[in-house]
């Protein structure tokens, strides 16, 4: 049934995608119009507020304002764009996408080394794996993403098919390991992006940062597999050129990770995205609610878990 439904809605979004993007952005702005006027359509706008002006906190109030209008015109803009992602041909995309750096990525692919891209929810990261093309020409080689599982079944094979259609694959996190660990066993090269940015669960908190003036739980996963394979690591700073038009610029920060300090890699990772998000505030998925772990927090966490760790053994 799921894919039955997986399939009708592709089929429907494939219809209207193939409408050209500017009229695309005609209904994109009036999502972002009501999301202004219509209470019921006001999505998280308090957490986009309070994000903002916790992170900027110079700024005054018609920055923080403008900024916020920027946010959700971007975001309105992404609804659309993702839609068009279902017809969108090699030469379209390639024309809307541009990366900068692509050849020595590529060059360093060539030489046998593989390696993890970090990204954040900047700009229109759904575009990210069109960066698949540049390697067609590469022998025995396997670009992707990882990503969780959604809830819905339906949705889940809708999005997986998405996110495919320029020949990456889409790694759940569960399996990213194993998946690694294969590809190396085999032999095959492979670039996997790795977006980094969000809300780790109490027992994957092993570290934390200062990130957009607040202290912030981060992923570490991506440094572990990176150190454990000695895998290049790569920042994809996204920027956007105009409406529907964004670069990516690919960034070697690491060409050798096994002998590196604990948390290095994690931290260059934030600092640059820090910047990123600095240079275009409105690009940020600001939505997430990113800062709900606090380290108090995490200590009551804990203190339970050791409790009920203690009580699990005396049963």
């Amino acid at each position: 049934m799921a894919k039955f439904l997986a399939s009708v809605l592709y089929g429907l979004v494939w219809v209207i995608s193939l409408l050209p993007l500017p009229i695309l952005y005609l209904f994109s702005d009036i999502v972002w119009l009501l999301m202004f006027i219509c209470p019921p359509l006001r999505y998280r706008r308090k957490i986009v507020r309070t994000n903002l002006a916790l992170s900027f906190p110079d700024k005054d109030r018609a920055w923080l304002r403008r900024t916020e209008l920027r946010f959700y015109y971007q975001f309105a803009c992404q609804i659309v764009e993702a839609l068009k992602t279902v017809s969108a041909g090699k030469r379209w995309i390639m024309r809307h996408m541009e990366f900068t750096g692509q050849e020595k990525l590529v060059s360093e692919t060539r030489k046998g080394r593989s390696g993890i891209g970090y990204l954040g929810h900047v700009g229109n990261w759904e575009w990210i794996p069109s960066m698949n093309l540049f390697f067609e020409g590469v022998d025995n080689f396997v670009g992707g993403q990882v990503y969780h599982k959604l809830e819905n079944p339906a949705m889940e094979l809708f999005m997986y098919k998405l996110r495919n259609r320029f020949g990456t694959e889409s790694i759940p996190m569960e399996q990213v390991l194993r998946r690694f660990l294969s590809y190396r066993n085999e032999g095959t090269k492979f670039f996997i992006g790795m977006i980094a940015d969000q809300v780790p669960l109490w027992w994957n908190i092993h570290y934390w940062t200062q990130f957009m003036n607040r202290e912030t739980p981060v992923f570490t996963g991506a440094e572990r597999l990176a150190r454990r394979l000695d895998l290049e690591v790569w920042y994809m700073h996204i920027t956007r050129k105009r409406r529907g038009y964004y670069r990516c610029d690919l960034q070697l920060i690491f060409e050798h990770t096994a002998d590196l300090p604990e948390f290095a890699v994690t931290e260059k990772y934030m600092r640059l995205l820090e910047d990123n998000i600095r240079e275009c505030p409105e690009l940020w998925l600001w939505t997430h609610n990113r800062w709900k772990r606090t380290r108090q927090g995490y200590q009551e966490w804990l203190a339970v878990a050791k409790r009920n760790g203690k009580n699990n053994q005396q049963e």
